[in-house]
């Protein structure tokens, strides 16, 4: 028999979602928001109550959720943005003191504008609940500062990465259904460790390896990931059921012990082949990097005797250098020196031609004195060239 699309309509009513804890099927914990519950959160996937053997058959799920995704979208276009401010914060909890607020209710309703970023919860120090369910927020951030919550809606938005939780030790309560998650990162498992109840409802994971990735949160009770591409795989619930062994409620139903046995017995010895799978990659990959770290030692000789090499030949020029700058010093020097002797010496002929001016002028103009006339003669026939020539 194929099975039909569900025939959910949207409420046009809408009021708050339904708390994280409900949507995961237990009552025990408190309501975050103390408004009725959303339709599609409710809306019943199968008759006989086993959605996690059909919902890889079921298209209803997938259905639901692109309404949900295009219902959203157009109400963030509508209805334009809304922001988070102190006086917001002081309006909805009615305390004018924020680092005394525990409960922070900013669910999105379908009247109302739509928050699109996270901010000024800096100084809620003390919070432990906060729900931004229905909104369009797209980036988890600036939530450092929260430390002591306890429980987180973010249900319902545009979320992309899990990110911006690594200081909350305290977290309890983690729902991210109905975003478009498509991986959950490493640092989850190892900073999240008081997680209790996690739903990723209809996101776009599609690899039950992100998923096995939590299998360190001993305290991991209640997990949801039903509308996930990896639900579609027939053995996606043992295999989460042998991998958490903590779970109790997985998806819409309890988890049994003769699942955790069935479970066992089928990926026991799986899990043990794939590991020594796995020890033999390492093995290999270990081989590898030996070698190539052989390789590299050798190049680093190589390189250490060309530097070296080089190390030589710049010491030698350096020195050659300092020898070509002493002969250059002492060159320089003897010009100094002998530029000083050669101004002296022009000093030396300036004034000697100086002298020799004075000289000529002097004797152009003393009185000649008698001579007798054989000396007259013969000073007329002959120029001394040291007095230059008489008229």
């Amino acid at each position: 028999m194929k099975p039909s699309k569900l025939p959910v309509k949207l409420s046009s009513r809408r009021g708050g979602s339904l708390p994280p804890a409900h949507i995961l099927g237990s009552p025990s914990l408190p309501n975050l928001t103390g408004e009725r519950e959303h339709p599609l959160l409710n809306a019943t996937l199968s008759d006989d109550g086993n959605h996690s053997q059909d919902e890889g058959k079921v298209h209803g799920v997938r259905y639901i959720t692109e309404d949900l995704r295009n219902y959203c979208q157009d109400e963030g276009k509508v209805h334009g943005v809304r922001y988070i401010t102190e006086d917001l914060i002081k309006r909805v909890t009615k305390q004018d003191d924020l680092p005394s607020v525990q409960t922070l209710n900013l669910c999105g309703t379908k009247h109302d504008k739509k928050i699109k970023w996270i901010e000024n919860l800096e100084r809620c120090e003390k919070l432990q609940l906060l729900n931004l369910s229905h909104n369009i927020i797209q980036k988890m951030e600036k939530l450092d500062r929260l430390n002591r919550l306890r429980e987180l809606d973010l249900s319902h938005n545009r979320i992309r990465k899990l990110e911006g939780l690594q200081h909350m030790g305290s977290l309890q309560l983690l729902n991210l259904s109905y975003n478009l998650i498509e991986s959950v990162p490493l640092w989850l498992s190892k900073r999240l460790r008081s997680l209790t109840t996690l739903n990723l409802q209809d996101n776009s994971i599609s690899s039950l390896h992100e998923l096995c990735r939590l299998k360190s949160l001993v305290s991991l009770t209640q997990l949801r990931v039903c509308g996930n591409p990896l639900s579609q795989r027939p053995h996606h619930r043992p295999l989460l059921i042998y991998h958490l062994r903590a779970l109790q409620l997985l998806d819409t139903q309890s988890v049994s012990q003769q699942e955790r046995e069935e479970a066992h017995q089928r990926f026991h010895m799986e899990e043990v082949a794939r590991l020594e799978q796995e020890l033999e990659q390492r093995i290999e990959e270990v081989e590898k990097m030996q070698r190539e770290r052989e390789a590299a030692v050798t190049q680093l000789h190589q390189q250490e005797a060309v530097y070296h090499s080089l190390q030589q030949h710049s010491q030698q020029q350096q020195q050659q250098h300092e020898e070509l700058q002493t002969e250059l010093d002492s060159k320089t020097e003897l010009l100094k020196q002998k530029t000083v002797e050669l101004s002296r010496g022009c000093q030396k002929h300036y004034a000697l031609e100086q002298e020799l001016a004075f000289l000529k002028i002097d004797a152009k103009f003393e009185p000649l004195p008698f001579y007798s006339e054989q000396v007259s003669l013969i000073q007329d026939r002959y120029v001394l060239p040291w007095l230059g020539d008489f008229d």
